[in-house]
């Protein structure tokens, strides 16, 4: 089986570095077509309303929202968190399936972007956020993260996890040891 990598728009590449680096398979997803034989999923960042744009005369975020209520690993980064969130200030709601409030760009502009120290998985790292949402608030069945100073940057509910930064881009130890007991070991999620 192989991860999907939502590849309608943004740093998807990227994400299959990540994935190679753990020697697991992985499918680009454009259409419905791709989403078979998958056993995760990641939505990578990018612009929210250009995906969401791209795939609206497709039954492609249907599909997923399917294959996300059944269980299977889920990580949305950057722009794949605001695709998943129950509610998104200054965009639209898409997925709908992570019960919190994001903001986008809440971090200012693509010139305001920076690297920030963040707390994730034990460890603290370097992580960039790039144009990136802002968690505004989560309900009680989401778990905290991750975490850069008193602001929560990363969250968890069942088989959904949504990042605001670029884990991805760095490719650390701690974040590939993360992604391979998330994705490819299916741990810390419902069972299916």
């Amino acid at each position: 089986m192989a991860t999907g990598i939502l590849a309608l728009q943004g740093s998807f590449n990227d994400h299959r570095k990540s994935l190679e680096l753990l020697d697991k398979e992985y499918v680009l997803i454009k259409d419905n077509g791709d989403l078979k034989n998958i056993d995760s999923l990641i939505l990578p960042g990018g612009e929210s309303t250009s995906m969401i744009k791209i795939q609206e005369e497709s039954e492609l975020f249907d599909s997923l929202k399917k294959l996300i209520n059944d269980g299977i690993p889920t990580l949305g980064t950057c722009a794949g968190l605001i695709l998943l969130a129950k509610d998104v200030l200054d965009g639209s709601v898409s997925l709908g399936l992570l019960d919190c409030v994001v903001e986008r760009n809440a971090y200012g502009r693509q010139n305001e972007s920076f690297e920030g120290l963040v707390k994730f998985n034990n460890n603290s790292q370097m992580y960039c956020f790039i144009r990136a949402p802002k968690i505004i608030s989560a309900r009680h069945n989401v778990k905290n993260v991750a975490q850069l100073d008193d602001e929560i940057v990363g969250i968890q509910e069942n088989n959904i996890v949504g990042l605001c930064f670029h884990p991805e881009l760095t490719n650390d130890e701690n974040y590939l040891n993360w992604l391979n007991n998330f994705i490819v070991e299916g741990n810390n999620v419902r069972s299916f």
